[in-house]
């Protein structure tokens, strides 16, 4: 069998079939654009075949479950405001909010910028330097706390690992997965 063979499923498409060395077992990955399965070390293509065909029926319910999901939740467009005035409101809010919040857990970072990025909400250099986005402050406070919480995660951390999302969820009292899934339903209207 080659590295990669795809399977052409009449109802969820073209499913991908991949060998992996370091894999112990066959997994299913669905998406909602795309379906793979992988085959572990001494596995077989047949054997994933007979695997996938056992759990198409979950695969199936599984997208559909994903689609509805993907519609009952549109995205928010936040409304574009006077540059000006939010860049004053970030200047006079966001610095402290961050220091609070770094001293409150017991955080601590070099500096901290503002900036006007519509494609991040913020970031955090190895430097310990963090920017943050001037559109931060049209989100609701409980999202503003959760993304500084998160950029200061990163100062210890500067990856997204299990142990990163683990004091996270430590900050934020168990609710970083639900933040991080409201915070997706945001983003600037440019």
């Amino acid at each position: 069998m080659n590295q990669t063979t795809v399977l052409s499923d009449s109802q969820l498409g073209e499913i991908l079939f991949r060998k992996n060395n370091r894999s112990g077992k066959y997994i299913i990955r669905i998406k909602l654009h795309n379906i793979s399965v992988t085959i572990p070390k001494g596995g077989t293509y047949k054997e994933a075949e007979r695997f996938f065909k056992t759990n198409r029926t979950f695969v199936i319910q599984k997208r559909e479950k994903m689609k509805a999901e993907k519609a009952a939740l549109p995205k928010q467009e936040i409304p574009f405001s006077n540059e000006t005035e939010l860049r004053r409101q970030a200047n006079a809010f966001l610095p402290g909010a961050l220091k609070q919040l770094a001293r409150k857990h017991g955080f601590t970072y070099q500096s901290v910028t503002i900036r006007k990025s519509k494609t991040r909400w913020g970031s955090c250099s190895s430097k310990k330097t963090i920017s943050l986005s001037l559109y931060l402050m049209l989100l609701p406070l409980h999202l503003k706390e959760y993304v500084l919480l998160h950029e200061l995660c990163h100062t210890i951390h500067m990856n997204h690992s299990p142990a990163f999302w683990a004091l996270l969820d430590q900050c934020t009292n168990g609710k970083s997965h639900e933040l991080r899934k409201e915070l997706k339903n945001y983003h600037p209207q440019s």
